[in-house]
């Protein structure tokens, strides 16, 4: 299930992430179709894409940080979904999901890969929240 959260003001003071997704489908798998939040939480339905596919963007803080693939796995094949987001300042995260075929003379259809859906935190917000705490036990 894909769930995105926004607020309804356009708030520019929000933390921007750099996010990219990538798309791997090895030994003979191929990718019948990959779902992703935009920038602007849409979600985004693309079926005419082979691997590697890859894609970047700078999303606020408040949206979804989450992708799916699905696709066709023979025996020894494996598609894998990756990725990886950077607030602005911070530490780089990754996370990465693979299913492989160790299933001799098998096929796995449309098998699906997914980065869980996620609300991607505000850094900014709770450093302003804190910041009115510290301000406020000073004025006792």
């Amino acid at each position: 299930m894909f769930v995105s959260c926004s607020s309804s003001d356009d708030n520019n003071d929000r933390l921007v992430y750099d996010i990219s997704y990538t798309v791997t489908a090895s030994n003979g798998a191929t990718i019948n179709k990959v779902e992703y939040r935009d920038n602007q939480g849409d979600l985004i339905e693309l079926t005419d894409v082979t691997s590697p596919w890859t894609i970047s963007l700078n999303v606020r803080a408040g949206l979804g940080l989450e992708a799916a693939a699905y696709g066709d796995i023979p025996y020894q094949g494996s598609l894998s979904i990756t990725a990886t987001w950077t607030p602005e300042g911070g530490s780089t995260q990754s996370e990465t999901e693979s299913l492989p075929n160790d299933t001799p003379n098998s096929t796995i259809n449309n098998g699906k890969v997914e980065i869980p859906g996620r609300t991607l935190p505000d850094i900014n917000e709770y450093n302003r929240q804190i910041d009115g705490i510290i301000t406020t036990l000073s004025d006792f």
